[in-house]
């Protein structure tokens, strides 16, 4: 059964179970997110976007979280988009499940470093009720590379729209890599284990977030 809990300009949020289902409507696509912390299910990821459906699944891995992923476009068929809206889509699910975990008390932060090969790099959130986002990859025209399908600025695309639909601080520092693929598969680990973090145990907090406001809105 859903229990309807937030809509908004084609977006709508409820969960079913443990899991949350989020569905993201505009004149460009539809997105469609459902995402849990149960016992583990195998991704299904379909956002005609191979190299971003093998960062999806590693988030899904790293922060053991159940995924699916649905992209329906319905105009240009724009990277970006995709990438956002995705984004979008995943930040308000992980907030709406960090709110219901809330009452027994969690971090709402974490940090992390994670490695891929010659790759390294560095992921911190918090859950407050701001959006922020602070992306760093220490190369020349790192934005503009090519990895894989995609550009580096895609990839960042994705965690700006995280960082929005979950009004969070979100921090990423690409510290080394030579190969794109490995960079952004280091960060992808690193937001994935942070995101890990905010959902650890604190009954200190009971009720309250990670900010002495005490409240996400």
């Amino acid at each position: 059964m859903n229990d309807p809990m937030d809509s908004y300009k084609g977006m709508s949020t409820s969960f079913d179970g443990d899991s949350v289902v989020v569905d993201r409507v505009t004149r460009e696509a539809r997105v469609k997110v459902v995402m849990g912390r149960g016992p583990r299910v195998e991704p299904q990821l379909g956002t005609g976007l191979a190299f971003f459906d093998h960062m999806l699944e590693m988030i899904a891995w790293h922060s053991a979280m159940n995924m699916t992923v649905e992209f329906e476009r319905k105009t240009f068929a724009l990277r970006h988009v995709v990438c956002e809206d995705i984004g979008l889509a995943m930040g308000m699910g992980v907030a709406a499940l960090l709110r219901r975990a809330m009452a027994a008390g969690v971090e709402g932060g974490g940090t992390a470093w994670r490695v891929m090969d010659e790759a390294s790099a560095f992921a911190g959130l918090s859950f407050e009720g701001r959006s922020m986002h602070f992306i760093a990859r220490e190369s020349d025209g790192a934005r503009a590379e090519m990895v894989e399908d995609m550009t580096g600025a895609d990839m960042v695309a994705f965690y700006e729209g995280f960082a929005q639909g979950a009004r969070c601080t979100l921090h990423i520092r690409a510290v080394s890599g030579n190969d794109p693929h490995h960079t952004w598969e280091a960060v992808a680990r690193a937001f994935a284990v942070a995101l890990k973090g905010c959902f650890d145990p604190n009954p200190f907090r009971a009720g309250l977030t990670a900010g002495v406001k005490g409240t996400l809105d």
